[in-house]
């Protein structure tokens, strides 16, 4: 039996997948300063971390987006369980491309 989304459950998954949005914006922008800015890194180990951020940007906006269609899905059948758990790859994904960075900076 279908459940009413209430606007509060709404109104929240919306924060939610903007604050996601924001994140992917966030990962996105730091790989492309990384280029666009030429820190003193070695210039091989720049373009890998700087494509490995921009990478979890798009992985992140596309988590965004499946993620809220399903907990808008799942509120209005009445089924709470978390979905989607890239939080934590994506974690992951951000100390190795912060550890490319600085293995670069270390060969510079």
């Amino acid at each position: 039996m279908p459940h009413q989304v209430t606007p509060q459950v709404a109104l929240a998954n919306e924060r939610t997948f903007l604050a996601w949005i924001r994140t992917s914006l966030a990962l996105t922008a730091t790989g492309g300063a990384l280029v666009a800015l030429d820190p003193p890194v070695h210039p091989g180990w720049l373009l890998v971390s700087g494509g490995v951020f921009v990478l979890l940007g798009i992985v992140t906006a596309i988590h965004a987006w499946i993620g809220w269609r399903i907990t808008n899905r799942d509120a209005g059948r009445g089924d709470w369980e978390p979905t989607l758990p890239l939080g934590g790859v994506i974690a992951v994904g951000v100390v190795v491309a912060t550890l490319i960075l600085c293995f670069g900076a270390f060969f510079a």
